[in-house]
This record gives C-alpha cells, sequence and structure tokens, in this order.
C-alpha cells in the first residue's frame, strides 16, 4: 500500500513539473514572438551638443525580417546638408537566434569613407564588405550579430531569463565582444510617464562607455542610451513614443 502511494505521489509530483516547464516554455515562446512582432520607435539624440531624431522600426518580409534606423539632424545641425544617416539590417532567425544577412550604413550622398556595407554568407562562413573606406573580409562565429541586431538580440535573451548576454559584434572594419553587465533599477519619465527599467553596461572594451535602459515592461523595449567618454557624457539618446508601448 505504501508503495502504492509513494508511486502515486512521485508521478504526481513529475505531472507539476512538466506542466510548470511547458507553461514557461509557452510563455518564453510568446514573450519572444513578441519581441519580433513589427514595431516603430522614436528617439530624440543628443550628441555633443547636436540634435537629432532617430527612427527605429522593424519589418517582416517573407522569411526575413528588416530593421531599420533612420537619424536625422535638427536645428541649426540641419544646415550642414548631412543626412539623414540610414542604417538597415536584413536578417533571419536561424535556431531561435537572429542572423544577420547584410546591413548597410550610409546617407544620400555618393559612397563616402564612414560608409558601411556588409554581406554575411553563413555558407561560406565569411563576411564581405565595406568599411574604414576599404574592402574587408572576415571570418563569421555563429551567434554573431551587426551593430543594430544585437540590442534586438539581447531583448529576445531577457525574454528567456538571460540577464548576462554577449555577443560578438562585426562592425564593419573589426569584430569585438559586447558584453551585458547588468547594474540597476531605476525609474524613468518618458512621454510623461514613469517607467520601470534596468540599466546596464555594455563592456566593448573601449574607452567609450555605453549604457542601455531596458524597461521592465513590455519586453524590454530600449528607452534610453547613453554614451560617456572620461567621465563626460558625449550622447544621449531618449525614447519619445513606440508602438511597443501602445
Amino acid at each position: 500500500m505504501t508503495r502504492l502511494v509513494l508511486s502515486r505521489l512521485v508521478d504526481r509530483l513529475a505531472a507539476l513539473v512538466i506542466a510548470a516547464l511547458l507553461v514557461l516554455f509557452c510563455t518564453s515562446t510568446v514573450a519572444s514572438s513578441t519581441v519580433m512582432t513589427p514595431f516603430e520607435s522614436h528617439y530624440s539624440v543628443d550628441y555633443s551638443g547636436f540634435r537629432a531624431s532617430r527612427v527605429v522600426s522593424l519589418e517582416h518580409t517573407g522569411s526575413d525580417y528588416i530593421l531599420r534606423s533612420t537619424t536625422t539632424l535638427k536645428g541649426l545641425a540641419q544646415l550642414s546638408g548631412f543626412g539623414p544617416v540610414y542604417e538597415v539590417s536584413r536578417f533571419e532567425m536561424h535556431d531561435g537566434i537572429i542572423r544577420p544577412l547584410l546591413y548597410t550604413v550610409g546617407n544620400d550622398q555618393n559612397k563616402h569613407k564612414r560608409d558601411i556595407r556588409i554581406e554575411f554568407d553563413w555558407k561560406t562562413g565569411l563576411s564581405r564588405g565595406f568599411a574604414k573606406d576599404k574592402e574587408q573580409t572576415f571570418p563569421l562565429k555563429s551567434g554573431m550579430q551587426d551593430p543594430l541586431t544585437f540590442e534586438l538580440m539581447a531583448r529576445l535573451e531577457f525574454t528567456r531569463g538571460q540577464r548576462a548576454p554577449h555577443y560578438l559584434v562585426h562592425e564593419g572594419h573589426r569584430i569585438r565582444d559586447y558584453v551585458f553587465v547588468e547594474q540597476e533599477f531605476e525609474t524613468l519619465e518618458i512621454a510623461g510617464q514613469s517607467v520601470a527599467a534596468t540599466r546596464f553596461f555594455i563592456d566593448r572594451s573601449s574607452s567609450r562607455e555605453l549604457y542601455y535602459w531596458f524597461a521592465s515592461k513590455p519586453h524590454f523595449t530600449a528607452i534610453q542610451l547613453r554614451q560617456e567618454h572620461n567621465g563626460k557624457v558625449k550622447a544621449t539618446v531618449k525614447l519619445n513614443h513606440s508602438t511597443m508601448l501602445d
């Protein structure tokens, strides 16, 4: 009789564990799919006193995704005639990981030394492109991101419970390790609303320190970026509105 009771108890505990794992898996899957839902976010930019606007959007076209960022100078800075700057990443999902296919940076002018183009050829394991005014080729490694997708990939991993993601990021002329270091919770004012967020330091082994604030809800929206150099704030990017917050 005792063995029968124990057997039933074990079966019941096993069923509870399986049910809990299924709930966790389903919740993670739903959250991940929500992160990949098309969106549009508007940011204000202050770069060493120069003001600009930045619009980031995600589109789903067939089996691929297109992540865009457009930065436009504002105020007196517009008189320079520079910009807008277009940053575009076309990527696919492969085993739950973002896999870049083509990354470009440029403006409406002719080829500029600051333009970047990276073609990710995953079949050959090589990237081919243009950066720093010359042709560049680098080997690819699994999980590698580009300067636009690494943020989206981090948000995906946050929904899966990962709090310290790190990626090799292909910047065109070099490949650097980006390590997310969780720091502290803060409350920021976004469009008149108090938004709870977590601040991360992105360790890139650079003298220019990069910080990101990700909203706790919904789905770790990036609500602020800040770059510092020698203890001084060089650039701040702050969210004004996003369809993710509607």
